[in-house]
């Protein structure tokens, strides 16, 4: 493979085909650029995260307080989480993603803000299903304190609230759902 374009990994998952790839685009300059495919559809990239970090910013600083608890729907490549452990009220994070996948790319480093969060003892990854777990208050977010309340919970999976990686999410965004 060119220097221009590497694919690190490939998995098969329950949405489908998810590929992992490193480029360079010399316009760019010399930056390495991650992205994320599912199927033949781009999911996300490193070359524009200001929506990601934005989303941190602007959510946490609506919140008030110290010591907070905060979970983070979806972890991709990691933009919205690292953005949220700059915030230093920032107690405990928990970063939830249904695909083992992208834990696993973090856990193992195979992308740039794997070791920041992997370094950050704030931050904790949970495997499980976002809506699931969000829908079912008898469990919630934390695997080991069921039913526990967070200061913020910052949503990055789906593309928007009317455009979704799976249709199956849609049921979470009604007014009767987001307004628990």
């Amino acid at each position: 493979m060119s220097s221009l374009f590497k694919e690190i990994d490939n998995q098969a998952s329950p949405l489908g085909e998810i590929s992992l790839r490193r480029r360079r685009i010399p316009a760019f300059g010399d930056r390495d650029i991650y992205e994320v495919k599912l199927g033949e559809e781009f999911l996300m990239s490193s070359m524009l995260v200001d929506a990601e970090e934005a989303l941190s910013t602007l959510g946490l600083a609506q919140v008030q307080g110290e010591n907070l608890s905060v979970v983070v729907g979806g972890l991709g490549l990691g933009y919205t989480a690292v953005a949220a452990l700059k915030d230093e009220r920032i107690a405990e994070l928990l970063v939830v993603d249904a695909l083992e996948t992208f834990i696993s790319w973090h856990q193992k480093e195979l992308v740039p803000l794997g070791k920041i969060l992997n370094a950050d003892k704030r931050n904790r990854y949970v495997l499980g299903s976002f809506f699931d777990l969000a829908t079912d208050p008898s469990t919630g977010f934390d695997p080991s304190h069921a039913g526990k309340k967070f200061d913020a919970i910052l949503l990055d999976i789906d593309h928007s609230p009317a455009e979704f990686l799976n249709p199956s999410n849609a049921g979470f965004y009604t007014t009767a759902n987001l307004s628990h």
